[in-house]
């Protein structure tokens, strides 16, 4: 019988070989994924996303707004939380294309200038946009937190003024609040003899009804502060001035704690002598106002920061 002929070997690679080659690749990729994944950078996951954006802003063309220094985000895109969008500061961002502008012109002599200095001027565009847009989202946080404050200073000082025509004290107390805090301040004459820091006799259940008021904020930070004129000290007790003034915002301070449930941890003290005048000390009537004793309870919102 004669034997069969042997088909001659095809040329290349065998078909399996093909799908063989074609898994490894795609396991490969599959585990470069996974260790890509494993080391996400978010910011660069953001930078790319917003590359993809059709919408997103060119640093050169449009002036964008950088919401962090070096970082450039599309229209809308906030990082602050509670604050407005940078965006509507349309004057600011105006002026930053313009400057943009201005470089490009100083830069468009010829291609080799323009590749030689593009670098340069996007790097500078980009610092003076983080710049700006860090001083805006500063000053808008500074604002809110401002208005917040002044909100709550002006609830307590409302409270406060109502527990003091109750206390039938109101008129011997001059009350003002801002956005940190509601002061008190109390005439030096009704607690103190010249020269002294103890506190009074007849001044005692005057103190004690100031002590129910503190008693009602002790959560807040409270911060006592001795003021005097600018009249040398004859008495030989105290040395000065800010030596007199501290020593009666301590007395001040413990009788209060004395007469109130308070926190010692909120509670300040401070002398400042003849330094901060609240009228002219040429005049009697001026010297009797900067005798005093300022109480400062502060809101909610600045106790914290304290």
């Amino acid at each position: 019988m004669a034997k069969r002929k042997e088909k001659p070997a095809e040329e290349g690679s065998p078909a399996w070989m093909s799908t063989f080659s074609d898994l490894m690749n795609l396991l490969l990729c599959f585990f470069v994924l996974l260790f890509a994944s494993s080391t996400t950078d978010a910011e660069k996951i953001m930078r790319i996303v917003t590359s993809f954006n059709p919408d997103s802003i060119n640093i050169l063309d449009t002036g964008s707004v950088s919401l962090v220094e070096g970082q450039i985000a599309s229209g809308g895109v906030t990082q602050l939380p509670g604050i407005e969008s940078l965006l509507e500061y349309v004057g600011v961002a105006t002026e930053v294309s313009g400057n943009n502008e201005e470089r490009s012109a100083m830069g468009s002599g010829d291609e080799g200038d323009d590749k030689d200095y593009s670098g340069d001027v996007a790097s500078e565009t980009q610092d003076e946009q983080g710049n700006v847009a860090k001083d805006i989202s500063e000053q808008d946080l500074k604002a809110q937190i401002d208005e917040k404050g002044l909100e709550q200073s002006s609830q307590m000082y409302d409270e406060i003024t109502e527990i003091a025509e109750s206390y039938d004290i109101d008129d011997r107390i001059v009350m003002d609040y801002n956005s940190q805090y509601v002061s008190l301040d109390l005439n030096g004459a009704i607690l103190f003899d010249a020269g002294q820091a103890d506190i009074r006799s007849d001044a005692r259940v005057f103190m004690q009804r100031i002590a129910a008021i503190l008693g009602k904020y002790k959560e807040c930070v409270i911060e006592i502060e001795g003021h005097t004129d600018n009249i040398p000290i004859s008495s030989g007790k105290y040395e000065s001035n800010r030596y007199l003034s501290t020593a009666r915002a301590t007395k001040v301070l413990e009788f209060v704690e004395d007469n109130a449930d308070l926190i010692d941890e909120n509670m300040k003290v401070a002398g400042y002598g003849e330094s901060r005048p609240v009228a002219s000390n040429a005049t009697e009537e001026g010297r009797a106002k900067n005798r005093r004793v300022s109480i400062k309870i502060y809101n909610q919102l600045n106790s914290s920061s304290q």
